[in-house]
């Protein structure tokens, strides 16, 4: 099954000096510690413009035009007091649904997000089917999943303790946005392999 946003170059982004960027770099955070601890809420201002441009009853999320650096690290800095790390980062889904929750009730819009937990037992976790329909679901409505691994497994290309932005899924390859790049990576074998919790969430929700 292959499933894939329609619009990827709303995520393509132009920096001071005209170069383009597939998505958005915890770096460009104005602290270090924002540099730091800084993946979480980046994914979620991506999430956040993308619903909005994509959306009309979602354009409070990010009203304004966020296609250059400087006004997209304008926006990430607003999601980051709402999708604010702790001192472990933000290391557990919960926080990011909370996060989504409240910026977008403060803009007058509802969001109800879903989550798709990993356990770190692998005995309790999902099968790479529930997995995979989750992501499904969630890109055939446009909607970004926000992707948590802390531990990167056998996957070279994601690095632990990490949020990343899902953009497609193709069979058990995810096409996936991380500082500025569009990547793909094996999702089943990082679900096989990682010796810790992770987990998805979807903006929108699940449909009933």
């Amino acid at each position: 099954m292959h499933c894939a946003l329609r619009h990827p170059k709303d995520f393509q982004l132009t920096g001071p000096g005209g170069e383009m960027t597939q998505g958005a770099d915890q770096a460009w955070f104005p602290t270090l510690w924002q540099q730091r601890a800084g993946c979480g809420p980046t994914a979620a201002a991506l999430i956040l413009a993308y619903l909005a441009r994509r959306r009309p009853e979602l354009a409070p999320l990010c009203p304004e035009d966020v296609t250059n650096r400087g006004d997209f690290v304008e926006h990430m800095c607003r999601v980051w007091e709402y999708v604010t790390p702790s001192i472990h980062g933000l290391h557990r889904p919960e926080m990011m649904r909370d996060g989504l929750t409240a910026y977008a009730r403060d803009r007058g819009v509802t969001l109800s997000p879903a989550i798709l937990t990993i356990p770190a037992a692998r005995s309790k976790r999902p099968s790479f089917a529930e997995v995979s329909g989750f992501l499904s679901r969630a890109l055939e409505r446009e909607c970004p999943v926000a992707f948590l691994n802390l531990h990167n497994g056998r996957v070279a290309e994601l690095d632990a303790w990490h949020w990343v932005t899902i953009v497609s899924l193709d069979g058990n390859t995810a096409g996936i946005l991380d500082s500025g790049q569009a990547l793909d990576i094996d999702l089943s074998l990082w679900l096989a392999a990682t010796r810790r919790r992770g987990g998805f969430v979807s903006a929108l929700g699940e449909e009933l």
